[in-house]
């Protein structure tokens, strides 16, 4: 017997295709202030933009009449109606997980496959909705290693995908490259190479809830994940349901180029890190040392790099991202062969937002977080998937091998060679004037290793840790055939040698029973009966005299 609640879920999932006023991609040619105006006044989403020559928006049928009225030049690139026949071709969860329990099972030595955690939905069936029982989702992650079991002291890159649900061909691009790794493993010398000495990292579905709504064809153009907005208890199948999971994280988190709205697709969520696929991102990247990743979006063909907060934004590794960028997008051919992939820094994009992967991992993790914009249209049809997919492979290799090469590395230990983690300041990179404050470099706790990837040069390091002596190197000259070695060992301080010169003197005990005391000014008399003899140096009858001063004035 069917209960009132069950009745609910079944209409609403019954009448989901015909409750969406129809959505149309329109391209607006020369957009104006006034038309920039309109769209943030109506929190409409831009989805492409070139400057000063067009803009791609979505928009209501009302919304297009007033482009209509107001006499902008646009053209109706695609509907929501109209992307019914794109969906050949692309994998549903179901596949991806069948096919990721395989290659774990197949290539067991080089694999390992784990769960970062539920997906949103997945969580409120846990708690017991049972309205969510087919929103049984994880988002799986696969390491592809040598040892694949154990953290290796190797560099990490990641390679992730659909992080936006009506971006499905991110997922076909990364299962590519997948398979391309594991089919070269002991045939291809360089990708054997590349598993041995590289510990990758793929996580080809971030929003598994949301690509359910776009793979089953309700809602083809769900951007979001499907956190319950309207706390109704139900996956309302439109906009009103999910959060803009590359708004969510919390670098700079806010309203440019996202929305307070629960029902626009750009919303941001309650709160930085609200969602739980987000929180499983940022814990992956926070666990191993990376030193770069791809995440692949549609559309544009764009080859993007951080940072893109915010206008004029400016980062301090931008010529060497932008080298990486270049080379990547050189080798990538654009479908049609009309050229190849643009490669720029996001903030040159058309439009700033903030909250999102690429911003965060580079401002606070100082990772080479690229983001790849595929194709030309959010969900190509199913004869361009192959070649799309092909096409994006030389890219990604070059990513996955700029760590060997104008690289310099090592391991950052103290005197009993136990790792530290430290700051690692390269003085041409990180005192640039004019740049964006992100976190510095740091060597990882486990192994003590850091990365510090350059363009050829001499460069002057400094490698500092509090409660530690700093250590400079000058002269680290960075080739673009190898990777340059260079290890530290970092001194601890004597504890209260304010001077740093390893020797405790007069001057380190009176700020030093000062401080502990409270009184952070010892006056010049202190200093001078605390040094009987005058020469700085303590002895007995010096600290007798020096602490009967501080202690009874």
């Amino acid at each position: 017997m069917f209960s009132l609640k069950n009745i609910t879920i079944f209409l609403v999932l019954s009448l989901s295709t015909f409750i969406f006023a129809e959505e149309y991609l329109v391209r607006v040619q020369a957009p104006d202030a006034a038309l920039s105006r309109w769209i943030s006044a109506n929190e409409i989403e831009t989805t492409f933009s070139k400057g000063k020559d067009y803009i791609d928006l979505y928009v209501t049928e009302n919304q297009r009449s007033f482009l209509d009225e107001m006499h902008y030049t646009f053209s109706v690139i695609n509907t929501k109606s109209g992307l019914q026949r794109d969906l050949a071709g692309y994998r549903d969860y179901q596949t991806l997980t069948s096919e990721l329990d395989s290659i774990a099972s197949t290539y067991a030595s080089i694999t390992s496959l784990t769960s970062l955690g539920e997906s949103r939905d997945f969580l409120y069936y846990l708690d017991g909705n049972d309205a969510y029982t087919d929103y049984q989702h994880e988002v799986w992650c696969l390491k592809l290693s040598d040892n694949p079991d154990t953290d290796e002291d190797e560099p990490n890159v990641l390679f992730a995908a659909e992080i936006h649900a009506r971006e499905p061909i991110g997922l076909e691009v990364d299962m590519n490259l997948l398979y391309y790794l594991l089919e070269g493993y002991g045939n291809d010398d360089q990708i054997t190479d590349w598993i041995n000495s590289t510990q990758i990292w793929f996580v080809p579905l971030i929003n598994p809830d949301g690509h359910k709504l776009v793979i089953d064809g309700t809602h083809l153009m769900h951007r979001k994940n499907m956190r319950d907005n309207n706390s109704n208890g139900l996956p309302d199948l439109s906009a009103t349901d999910g959060v803009d999971l590359n708004r969510n994280f919390g670098y700079v988190w806010g309203d440019n180029g996202s929305s307070n709205n629960p029902q626009s697709q750009l919303y941001h969520g309650p709160n930085a890190w609200s969602e739980p696929e987000t929180v499983y991102i940022r814990d992956l990247i926070q666990a191993h040392k990376f030193y770069g990743g791809i995440t692949y979006h549609s559309y544009g063909e764009y080859v993007l790099y951080p940072l893109g907060h915010l206008p004029g934004a400016s980062s301090y590794d931008h010529a060497i991202m932008d080298e990486l960028a270049v080379q990547m997008a050189a080798v990538t051919p654009k479908i049609g062969g009309s050229g190849n992939y643009q490669p720029m820094q996001s903030v040159d994009f058309g439009y700033t937002c903030q909250g999102t992967l690429g911003d965060w991992g580079y401002a606070e993790e100082r990772v080479f977080t690229f983001t790849i914009e595929l194709a030309n249209t959010f969900i190509p049809p199913a004869y361009q998937v192959p070649t799309i997919c092909e096409d994006n492979l030389a890219g990604a290799l070059l990513m996955l091998d700029r760590v060997n090469y104008a690289t310099v590395t090592g391991n950052i230990t103290d005197t009993a060679g136990n790792p530290l983690e430290a700051e690692v300041h390269v003085a041409e990179i990180d005192e640039q004037s004019g740049m964006t404050p992100v976190e510095p470099v740091r060597s990882d706790s486990t192994f003590g290793r850091y990365y510090r990837l350059l363009l050829p040069g001499s460069y002057t390091f400094t490698f500092s840790k509090q409660g530690y002596f700093s250590q400079n190197a000058s002269a680290v000259v960075v080739t673009d055939s190898a990777i340059t070695r260079l290890d530290i060992v970092l001194v601890q301080q004597i504890p209260g040698d304010i001077d740093q010169n390893g020797v405790l003197n007069v001057t380190d005990i009176v700020f030093l029973i000062s401080y502990i005391l409270g009184d952070l000014e010892p006056s010049a008399e202190q200093f001078e009966a605390g040094d009987i003899n005058g020469d700085n140096n303590l002895t007995v009858a010096d600290i007798v005299i020096l602490v009967d001063m501080i202690l009874f004035p």
